[in-house]
């Protein structure tokens, strides 16, 4: 598999109501997390190198939020890539 960057486009699948499936985008992988910010708190850590941080897009005013450590997978709360075409 692919290892996740920041800045690339995945598929985020949600925990909640319908698992809705929706773009985000990378915001921190293993190589750009801040390690400052985890040891003060204001980031959570990742538990591997496909563990990422996402901004998740949702239709409508609040236009998304954010995911911290999601891992890869097909389940809710999990991130894809998106299919090829």
């Amino acid at each position: 598999m692919e290892r996740p960057v920041t800045g690339r486009i995945v598929r985020y699948r949600g925990k909640q109501g319908l698992h809705a499936v929706r773009a985000a985008i990378v915001t921190a992988d293993v190589e750009t997390l801040d390690p400052e910010g985890v040891r003060l708190g204001a980031v959570p850590p990742l538990d591997s190198a496909f563990h990422v941080h996402l901004w998740v897009f949702t239709p409508g005013a609040v236009g998304g939020f954010h995911e911290y450590n999601v891992s890869p997978g097909g389940e809710p709360g999990t991130w894809h890539w998106p299919a090829r075409t």
